[in-house]
């Protein structure tokens, strides 16, 4: 039973949460248990706090540095004591076991008992005074972005990267809306529409085109994903709660990792299958792409405060996920994923653009973020119509997801995103005055080669 505004949302974000599911303290393991406990890379993270700064000031966020770090410094003080008390109790206890053996004097004994009662006292005290240190610094420490990629623009403009036609929004009046088509689109709300006849044919058909095309052309695997995904794993991604919708269960046994409706074409919907995962570095670099759903509200609100295909909430649409054992390897398949969607979108001859995003609209996992975006005539805009993005091993140390060699164990890079939004892409062809029916798609013959050979199919799949 899916729930689209509850009072239940324990999960806002790392800030406002009183408890995350990425990170539980040994003090309120009893009532939660932990799922996943992620590596947290204090050393590196801390190491060029200047570069962690201009990324946090680049996008925009309201961290102050400097008080993480005091609150890091004053966990560090209390974590040594522990450690420090606690390697001592170890010792006293391994020298009561060793007089014991070699029957010590009772008064010795009875020293070493009562020095070893002290110490495990001191050590629940520290543990009792710690967690709530280590629960308010690691919270803050969570929320700490990525570093910023070197292309990733700092500023408030796009880096244009590749542009296909330009728009003629300058001499021809402002279109109509692709709601005006009502042969073929029936929209109620954001959450509600339906597509017909040609429409309903593209949407299902652009899809799958696009995935066959990365699998032949790019060596993808295609994979089918869940639709539901934990909120550990939106926390190891940095995913806004807001983002997608939280879903209500009856019997929830860890009630701060609650569940969301994503879609299996998001990039969180890759992440359970990933975390806890090493695998061997002959098998990298790892290339996967998804058709299915998508119920991500992130952008809804950046086309305007009237409903239709732009702002509604789900839609069909591809994924593609890719793991690398080197940053300049990501970087690699990057500009392969790019090519690929160029190639795509290219077939359909209508005006498009590909640019690096500014650092303001990056989620805080993301260190670069390249956006596919078509002219919509109706808005006289570009609109988004997909994105890939560069994560580095910032959600592989959170998910633990890793690769081995020898005794050393390194952290994936990953890149992906959602190359196709169908919905925004249909509502934009539309708006260009094309005809659904005879779009050219990659890979595909044309439209009566193709209803020939599902209608063959059919027939062969009755005696298969």
């Amino acid at each position: 039973m899916l729930s689209l505004r509850t009072s239940l949302k324990r999960c806002l974000s790392a800030r406002s949460r009183s408890i995350s599911a990425l990170y539980i303290t040994g003090d309120k393991a009893n009532e939660n248990y932990v799922t996943l406990q992620p590596y947290l890379d204090f050393k590196e993270t801390f190491t060029d706090s200047e570069s962690l700064e201009r990324s946090i000031a680049s996008r925009g966020l309201d961290i102050r540095l400097e008080s993480v770090l005091g609150k890091y410094q004053r966990y560090q003080t209390y974590h040594n004591q522990l450690v420090k008390v606690s390697e001592e109790r170890e010792t006293v206890t391994k020298r009561l076991k060793e007089l014991t053996k070699a029957g010590a004097d009772a008064e010795q004994l009875e020293e070493l008992k009562e020095r070893g009662k002290s110490l495990r006292n001191d050590l629940k005290s520290l543990k009792q005074a710690l967690y709530p240190i280590e629960d308010d610094f690691i919270h803050d420490y969570l929320i700490l972005p990525n570093r910023l990629h070197a292309q990733c623009p700092t500023g408030d403009e796009e880096k244009l990267l590749y542009r296909h036609r330009l728009p003629s929004c300058g001499t021809e009046p402002k279109t109509s809306s692709h709601l005006a088509i009502k042969d073929l689109i029936h929209f109620v709300d954001n959450n509600r529409y339906y597509l017909m006849e040609h429409a309903a044919h593209f949407d299902v058909n652009a899809m799958q085109s696009l995935a066959r095309y990365f699998v032949k052309h790019g060596d993808f695997i295609q994979t089918a994903n869940p639709d539901f995904v934990r909120c550990v794993l939106l926390e190891a991604n940095a995913t806004p709660m807001d983002d997608y919708y939280l879903v209500k269960e009856e019997h929830l046994q860890n009630k701060i990792n609650t569940a969301y409706l994503t879609g299996g074409a998001a990039f969180e919907s890759y992440l359970g299958a990933m975390t806890k995962l090493c695998i061997y570095p002959s098998v990298l670099p790892l290339r996967y792409v998804c058709c299915g759903r998508s119920y991500s509200r992130a952008e809804a609100k950046l086309y305007g405060p009237d409903p239709n295909l732009y702002t509604a909430t789900q839609t069909n649409a591809v994924q593609s996920f890719v793991a690398t054992q080197t940053s300049d390897e990501a970087d690699v398949e990057m500009e392969q994923i790019l090519s690929l969607t160029i190639d795509f979108y290219k077939a359909l001859d209508i005006p498009f653009r590909i640019a690096y995003a500014p650092a303001a609209t990056l989620t805080p996992a993301e260190s670069l973020r390249a956006v596919i975006e078509v002219y919509a005539p109706s808005l006289q805009r570009y609109v988004c119509v997909g994105r890939i993005s560069n994560y580095g091993d910032f959600v592989s140390k959170r998910i633990l997801f890793s690769t081995r060699r020898g005794k050393n164990y390194d952290f994936l890079h990953l890149v992906g995103g959602p190359v196709l939004y169908t919905s925004r892409l249909i509502a934009a062809l539309l708006e260009h005055g094309m005809n659904l029916a005879n779009c050219q798609l990659p890979g595909t013959a044309n439209r009566q080669d193709t209803d020939h050979q599902r209608g063959l199919q059919q027939f062969k799949d009755l005696f298969a």
